[in-house]
């Protein structure tokens, strides 16, 4: 007899920071209780954290689990990846003068000319031996306001 589904089940404290990721796709667990079957469930796959889209059935007094089996990822979750770029684009503007000295993209100046997402354009460009350059695309994040 089908008692119900449920949509997320766990016996494990979640973290909400945490990533997650399917591990097992519709995986019965049979045991004497609700709890039981979950357990089951939680401890056939290491790093196991839920089970999702759970269809609950009784017969006699056994219970009967299928669920898809979810794990914690090992990739680390952001909470909001635009978070860093709003922190940004409230720095910048267009027509600032701005420096930046990073290992990949070297030293130098420039003038903001357009911020798109998380790339800025530059112009007027002068790189740390002093070349200049019309134009340069460049990541939001390795700009620095210059030193007055």
């Amino acid at each position: 007899m089908e008692l119900g589904s449920i949509e997320t089940l766990t016996t494990k404290k979640m973290d909400v920071n945490a990533s997650y990721e399917l591990a097992l796709k519709q995986q019965s667990y049979t045991a004497n209780s609700l709890e039981g079957c979950v357990d089951l469930a939680l401890n056939s796959i290491p790093n196991s954290a839920f089970l999702r889209n759970a269809k609950i059935n009784s017969k006699g007094k056994n219970i009967t689990v299928v669920a898809d089996i979810w794990i914690t990822s090992k990739g680390k979750a952001q909470k909001n990846p635009d978070l860093n770029v709003d922190k940004y684009k409230k720095l910048f503007k267009a027509g600032m003068k701005v420096s930046w000295d990073h290992p990949k993209y070297g030293k130098g100046k420039g003038t903001i000319a357009k911020i798109s997402g998380n790339l800025v354009l530059l112009k007027d460009v002068m790189d740390g031996s002093g070349k200049s350059t019309d134009s340069l695309k460049l990541p939001l994040s390795v700009l620095k306001m210059p030193k007055r």
